[in-house]
Formats: C-alpha cells, structure tokens, sequence
C-alpha cells in the first residue's frame, strides 16, 4: 500500500509548520485549530509568560521564581465560545503569588488573545513585561482564614496531602453569569501545584482550583501554618479567576464571595489583584 500522502497534502501541511515557524519568530501565537498550531501557541505562551517579571512591593529585591512548565491546560466550549489556555504560576519563597492565564478565544470567527492575572500574594507586588509596567496591585490577592472544624496537621507529608484533598473536597463553588445563570464548579482532583516554603512560618501547602470545563474559575490555597511553638493549624484563602460573581461554600454555610465586576473594574486595570488584559 501507498502510504504517501497526495500532493495537496504534503502542500498543506507544509504550509502550517511554516505558518507557525513564523509566528513563533515574530512573537506572535499561531493560528489556532489544528495539532501543530496548538503546539506553536504552547509555545509562544512559555516564551510570553517568560516575559513576565515580578517582585515584592515591600522588598524589590524579592523576585518571585516562575515554575519552568504551565501547571494548568485548559479548554472551554461552554456558552458558544472556543477558548484555550495555558497557566503560568509565579511562586514567592516557594509560595504561590501570581498566576496568569494566557488564553485564546474565537469569537465569529475572530481569535482574540486575554493575558488574565490572579494574585495570591499576601501583600502587593510590581510586575514588568520586557521591562515596561505591566500588573502591579497594590492590594493583597488573598486572606488566609482558619479552616473550619479543621483536623490537626499531621507530621507525615503524604498524610498532610490526603488532608488537603479531604478539606478542599468539603468545598462547592458556583458562578453566576451576567445574564443571571448559575453555573455550578468543579473541583479538580487533584492541586495544581503542591508547595513548600523557605517561610518557617509554613509547614506545606497545595493550590487547587475550580473549574468550568477545565477552565480555571477560582483558585483554593490551602497551608498547614504555625499558630504557636510547635504547632500548625489548616488555612485556606480564594482567588477569583473570573469577573463575574463566584462563590464558596462548605455545606449551607458562604465561606467566600466575590461581586460581579464591572467591565471598566475588570478589563486593563493592572492596579487590581484580579483583570484581564485585552492583548489582540
């Protein structure tokens, strides 16, 4: 059997590696819709998120660290769009501190390119791109809270991450959109990144997140940390990945809520620990 391929088709998929050879040379994401455009916007994304630069705002010489691969690959068909994204994770002593979702959506037939940022920063941070202001809130992106009824922290790392699974597993999530449907979230199984800290004051942690599809909706940080001289307690803190109203419930009971943003709160406003960056 003949197993070379037509002409039209040799031509074809030439033309598609050369397209996205050339948009990775000029900076530029790929034409989404097939395998090898795909692999081009995973690496456009890396090379942009690279880009990125961020610091402490009390300690400038603090940089944080961007882990070296995207923790999170996500799509979404959910409301009549096509998106897809990749996340990036910048840690702070090890901690997690900023995340960005650099994502795609087509909408009538136009590719639209979101830079969206989440902070988990316990203070605010600055933040270049290629050495120019980009996202720098001055706010705080999470406040950590007591877990309630939370187990005492085992010694044992593997047992500290089934404790982790078991309290992010007592959570529900729920969106709601702007035309007033609420839309339930589901938790990943499993974090999407497990953490220790250089901070004494933390024993171990993991992020976990929410999703829509696997579209990441709000992110859980859950820590064992020091509450006293050789003792820990379970504390969690949430971030909104969406500007829409998001909520988190244990049982009946609201342990979290963030509003509805307006477009003008949540689009190109590098001073909020949550936005969206329209790129093109």
């Amino acid at each position: 059997m003949d197993r070379r391929l037509p002409w039209w088709k040799t031509i074809l998929v030439a033309c598609v590696m050369l397209s996205t050879v050339a948009a990775n040379a000029a900076g530029e994401p790929p034409d989404p819709g097939d395998d090898a455009a795909i692999e081009g916007f995973q690496k456009y994304a890396k090379e942009t998120a690279a880009r990125y630069e961020f610091r402490s705002q009390t300690n400038a010489d603090r940089k944080f660290s961007l882990i070296d691969e995207s923790i999170l690959r996500w799509t979404n068909p959910v409301g009549g769009r096509q998106a897809h994204g990749e996340v990036f994770l910048w840690t702070d002593w090890g901690r997690p501190a900023a995340v960005l979702s650099l994502y795609q959506v087509t909408e009538a037939g136009v590719v639209h390119e979101h830079h969206e940022f989440c902070s988990l920063s316990l203070e605010g941070l600055t933040g270049q791109r290629s050495g120019q202001p980009a996202w720098s809130p001055a706010e705080a992106g999470v406040e950590l809270k007591a877990f309630p009824e939370g187990p005492a922290v085992q010694d044992s790392a593997r047992l500290r991450m089934v404790q982790m699974r078991r309290l992010a597993e007592q959570l529900q999530a729920d969106k709601t959109t702007r035309d007033g449907v609420k839309r339930e979230l589901r938790l990943l199984p499993k974090p999407v990144y497990r953490y220790e800290s250089s901070d004494p004051d933390i024993l171990d942690g993991a992020l976990f997140s929410f999703v829509e599809a696997t579209d990441p909706e709000v992110f859980l940080l859950i820590e064992a940390r020091s509450k006293g001289k050789d003792e820990h307690e379970w504390r969690y803190g949430l971030g909104r990945m969406n500007s829409i109203r998001l909520r988190v419930l244990r049982g009946e009971q609201i342990l979290w809520e963030a509003a509805e943003l307006r477009w003008r709160d949540a689009l190109d406003r590098p001073d909020k620990a949550y936005t969206a960056m329209r790129i093109r």
